[in-house]
């Protein structure tokens, strides 16, 4: 892997969408690194970060969100830098731990990739430095995506949460919540997720039960955050596939999540669907 700086954002000041075009070059992009700086600005007043190939939109994720992500999977922590992975750091193989990396020449059909960081208007004189992380061209047909979907919990008990997949390879969803956190005796707000591929259970753990697993595996459980992890192990393959072949075709999985809530109600959950998809698809 090598590195090297990335053209300049565009557009950097307070209360403003700040935008940085990527090269397009013969090499997959597997990680870029922001350097923050200025009179007052770290991650912290970074609101939403957004990647784009041409018009489709494969990040979306708050700040806060996309620190928690980083900091789940056990990266380093740090005020002045925000990192985007588009791989999987911790699998052992090679290349396969690169899936889901941009390559960029053969995304050209679809357009060019840009990232745009959002800056909180609290920020003062703000300065970002991109690094990117590179490696060989892999002609990989896969792109990692971080996609939203919002819910609004109007009471405690049982709920469906309205995820979609369309044959993408499922990751991990990131269960982003508000309202009563988890302690390390007790769970929080979302107490449990059960999921069902095709009326098959395929999760059904509390949320103390899978931050154990997720800590055994060097994991770090978040506030506020409950990840159903298919690949908590580090083996890549165990991702999930969201489409079968019948006698009629190909058709996509049935899912099912369902959430067991505790608070009242009023709270809000945030899903983030991390797939492996190609790049027009979901």
């Amino acid at each position: 892997m090598f590195n090297k700086r990335l053209n300049q954002f565009q557009n950097v000041a307070a209360g403003q969408m700040a935008s940085l075009r990527i090269s397009p070059e013969d090499f997959t992009l597997v990680k870029i690194k922001l350097g923050l700086s200025g009179t007052t600005f770290d991650k912290t007043k970074i609101d939403r970060v957004v990647v784009k190939i041409g018009a489709k939109t494969i990040w979306d994720l708050t700040g806060t969100q996309l620190n928690k992500v980083n900091n789940y999977k056990n990266q380093a922590d740090n005020a002045k830098y925000l990192t985007l992975d588009f791989t999987e750091r911790d699998q052992a193989i090679f290349p396969v731990k690169q899936v889901g990396g941009l390559d960029l020449m053969s995304l050209l059909p679809v357009g060019e990739v840009y990232v745009n960081v959002y800056i909180s208007a609290t920020a003062v004189a703000p300065k970002i430095d991109a690094t990117g992380y590179f490696e060989r061209t892999q002609d990989n047909p896969f792109v990692t995506k971080f996609l939203p979907y919002s819910w609004t919990q109007s009471a405690s008990g049982r709920f469906t949460l309205p995820l979609t997949f369309r044959g993408s390879l499922l990751k991990r969803v990131w269960l982003f919540y508000n309202g009563t956190d988890w302690t390390g005796a007790a769970n929080g707000n979302i107490q449990s997720v059960e999921v069902k591929k095709n009326s098959l259970v395929i999760h059904d753990q509390t949320c103390l039960d899978v931050r154990f697993d997720q800590s055994e595996y060097k994991k770090v459980p978040q506030s506020g955050l409950y990840v159903v992890d298919f690949i908590v192990d580090n083996n890549h393959d165990a991702h999930v596939q969201t489409i079968r072949n019948t006698n009629s075709g190909q058709v996509f999985d049935s899912f099912e999540f369902n959430a067991m809530l505790g608070d009242a109600g009023g709270a809000t959950v945030s899903a983030i669907v991390e797939v492996l998809d190609t790049p027009t698809n979901l």
